[in-house]
């Protein structure tokens, strides 16, 4: 653990100069986009992180997929170490490892969805300027923008033709989105529609804030690349000595793991590089906490 720590810790040193450009674009209007909402269930969380991470599966049928990889990665790690506790470890394994590629995944749709809403707004600020009018504005980025946030910018645009307004449109795409830089996007523009005043000083201050966040994530991510592949590998190779023992060395393997003893063993080694691995998880994600804490939609 002493060798993740340094590097994380150099990583959160390297954003806090952006952080600050950051937070400095929350100092904005704030204008509540949402009505308080119930607090959502296991499954509605699941589906939420799905439509994030743009997996085109319902909450069940995901689940219905980890159940699968659990009871395969089971039987494998049985077949491969005549191992009954490693046929639980296996089946724990198929599900976080299946956890931790939606996680990933996730995050990465996040800073691509970030980083274009940063441009789209670049665009409004040339159309607003240009058609002095946020509607014909709002036009003409769902036709140039990425096709990131494309689907979003032409459902806003949709809705306004059909009489809906700019505010209950914002708000219905802030909902789905459940994005800190999504929601500040709709706050900046629904407090105009309210109260009026210059809206291309509040968009150059969110496009700047939105560009810093999503570089926040990808300095993260660039310095967390390597040591999680580390960690990966670490709390892999013992049970991948285990298998290579079971054909190399088999009288030296079975022995001890066919008892109690062995058994708990390996499961407290897996524990143990389950927890640790978790735990570097963690020390990353605190470079990002003092932003997604200000998400408004809560």
């Amino acid at each position: 653990m002493t060798f993740f720590g340094p590097n994380v810790l150099l990583a959160l040193l390297g954003a806090l100069g952006v952080l600050v450009a950051v937070l400095s674009g929350f100092a904005l209007p704030h204008f509540p986009i949402l009505p308080e909402t119930k607090r959502e269930g296991l499954r509605e969380r699941l589906q939420r992180k799905l439509d994030q991470a743009d997996f085109q599966l319902t909450a069940s049928e995901f689940l219905r997929v980890a159940f699968l990889l659990a009871v395969g990665l089971g039987i494998a790690a049985y077949v491969l170490t005549g191992i009954f506790a490693a046929a639980f470890i296996g089946a724990i394994g198929g599900i976080v490892g299946y956890w931790t590629f939606l996680e990933d995944r996730r995050e990465r749709r996040r800073r691509e969805y970030q980083e274009a809403l940063a441009d789209a707004v670049d665009i409004l600020q040339e159309a607003v300027n240009t058609k002095n009018s946020l509607e014909s504005g709002l036009a003409v980025v769902a036709k140039h923008c990425s096709n990131v946030v494309r689907g979003d910018f032409d459902e806003i645009v949709t809705r306004i033709s059909s009489g809906e307004g700019v505010a209950n449109a914002l708000r219905l795409i802030a909902k789905r989105r459940r994005d800190v830089m999504c929601d500040r996007f709709a706050e900046a523009l629904i407090a105009y529609e309210k109260d009026g005043g210059k809206l291309l000083p509040i968009l150059q201050a969110l496009g700047e804030a939105v560009r810093g966040l999503a570089s926040v994530r990808r300095r993260v991510a660039t310095a967390q690349s390597r040591i999680r592949w580390e960690a990966r590998v670490v709390c892999l190779a013992p049970f991948l000595f285990i298998v290579i023992l079971r054909f190399t060395a088999p009288d030296l393997q079975r022995p001890f793991y066919a008892t109690i003893f062995g058994q708990l063993a390996m499961i407290l080694v897996a524990c143990m590089c389950g927890g640790a691995y978790y735990l570097m998880n963690r020390m990353g994600a605190k470079a990002l906490d003092p932003i997604e804490s200000i998400n408004t939609v809560n």
